[in-house]
């Protein structure tokens, strides 16, 4: 059966919220890398294959090598790159997960990543997950089974493409602000795709991705039967904490019900 989990700020319509449920913005610092991460300068520019030197991986605190950790596949912000999973991991978790974050299809260290939704970037965007994850497992313990992909914005969107193309892979997809792919038949294998786990936050006054459009795309996740846990926030285009928080809070407790 599907699921549609809407947390009490998040409805459609939506209703306006109180100064009780205000949203601290996520300030993302220019900190060093975590000494216990590896990364790679990066100096590509335009389409290109992925190479796995692209990434960057995030070990968690106190790591445990006896231990199968989830995996949180970060693809950063338009315009970033994978070093910014430096900066979200401490707003995510520093000790439940590893991570690992690829670069974008096009551009360049200086002027940034880009998430493209052409062909090309897609197919791109596919194998630099893959390759990521594959980088990830050959250096850190890792539980197939728990490896969610996420992603702000354009990067929430290619998240969607990659989780519903690859359900064998990907346990769960996270969404921040990023609306449905649309094109490229994006839920050309809904049939097993349905059982990925979808985690989907929104900006209640994003001028990219308006809530009708989201009304409009919940019911379409809604007819094809998946299981989605729908948070909304105060403000606009902006990466939060409690998004942030809120999305440890949901792979920790779909991690905890299969334990059980």
């Amino acid at each position: 059966m599907n699921r549609i989990k809407i947390s009490p700020l998040a409805s459609c319509p939506i209703e306006e919220l109180g100064e009780q449920n205000s949203t601290a913005n996520l300030t993302l610092p220019t900190a060093a890398p975590l000494e216990t991460s590896d990364c790679f300068d990066l100096d590509l520019d335009q389409q290109r294959s992925y190479s796995v030197e692209d990434s960057c991986l995030f070990v968690p605190l106190h790591y445990e090598k006896n231990y199968s950790y989830p995996l949180v596949v970060w693809l950063h912000n338009n315009g970033d790159d994978p070093q910014q999973i430096h900066r979200i991991m401490p707003k995510l978790s520093l000790q439940n997960y590893v991570a690992v974050a690829p670069s974008g299809s096009v551009g360049n260290r200086h002027t940034g990543f880009y998430w493209e939704q052409d062909t090309d970037s897609i197919h791109y965007a596919t194998d630099a997950v893959i390759q990521s994850i594959d980088y990830a497992r050959a250096r850190t313990n890792i539980d197939s089974n728990r490896i969610f992909v996420a992603g702000y914005g354009e990067a929430g969107t290619m998240a969607y493409r990659v989780a519903l193309t690859h359900p064998e892979i990907i346990s769960g997809v996270a969404s921040l602000n990023g609306p449905l792919p649309e094109g490229h038949a994006p839920l050309g294998r809904w049939g097993v795709s349905r059982n990925v786990e979808v985690f989907w936050a929104h900006c209640r006054k994003s001028k990219a991705f308006d809530q009708e459009t989201l009304c409009e795309q919940l019911k379409l996740l809604h007819v094809a039967g998946f299981s989605v846990t729908l948070r909304q926030y105060p403000g606009g285009d902006q990466l939060s904490t409690p998004a942030l928080t809120d999305l440890n809070r949901w792979i920790m407790e779909m991690i905890d019900s299969t334990i059980s």
